[in-house]
């Protein structure tokens, strides 16, 4: 709180226990972090729904003032249904028309029947796609940014990330018929909307 008191950048608290020895921080915490008007949300990067829940729904903080994303894709339609406002997910470096287009429809109160088969179809198949980033990490992460858009090298580009997924090539291919039906929807989405925004 004193370096947020020193300074009039707006920060969002970051809590991602699988780094940090799973080092737990109690929604109590939070609670006392959204008084402090430079520290305007948080990224819940866990897969503890009841936890977000006690801070996303928590009628002590001002929800107006303090902001609950997800960390976790896979929990994206889930945790909005808790006061989540979406999601930060490293799966939108690669899969970002998909993951826009399941927040958008998140967000609507009011779906079709297809809307609603849409979004829970989308659901699924970006669940399944996360276990990649789950099981691997960044270096996950990473490589699929290279081999899926072509954009830096997949193996790590630096320490302690260099090296790529373990199993390189074989592993990959272990992955390629979840990601190629997340890819099927990535290019129907972009022939929707090739500007990048939904109307």
């Amino acid at each position: 709180m004193t370096i947020c008191a020193a300074t009039d950048i707006v920060r969002i608290r970051y809590h991602y226990p699988g780094v940090s020895n799973n080092v737990q921080v109690a929604p109590a915490t939070f609670k006392a972090l959204a008084r402090h008007p430079n520290i305007v949300g948080c990224k819940l990067s866990h897969g503890d729904i009841s936890k977000l829940t006690q801070i996303a729904l928590n009628p002590a903080i001002s929800h107006s003032d303090f902001h609950v994303f997800t960390g976790l894709g896979q929990q994206l339609l889930p945790a909005m249904t808790v006061n989540c406002v979406g999601a930060i997910d490293g799966s939108a470096n690669f899969f970002p028309k998909s993951l826009v287009r399941l927040y958008t429809l998140c967000c609507q109160s009011h779906l079709s029947v297809e809307e609603a088969a849409e979004r829970a179809q989308l659901q699924y198949r970006v669940s399944c796609m996360e276990e990649l980033i789950v099981k691997h990490g960044t270096p996950g992460i990473k490589e699929a940014v290279s081999r899926l858009r072509g954009i830096g090298d997949r193996d790590g580009t630096r320490l302690p990330l260099l090296g790529g997924i373990p199993g390189g090539d074989e592993e990959w291919a272990r992955w390629l018929g979840v990601l190629d039906k997340v890819e099927e929807l990535e290019v129907r989405l972009s022939l929707a909307f090739p500007e990048g925004v939904e109307k």
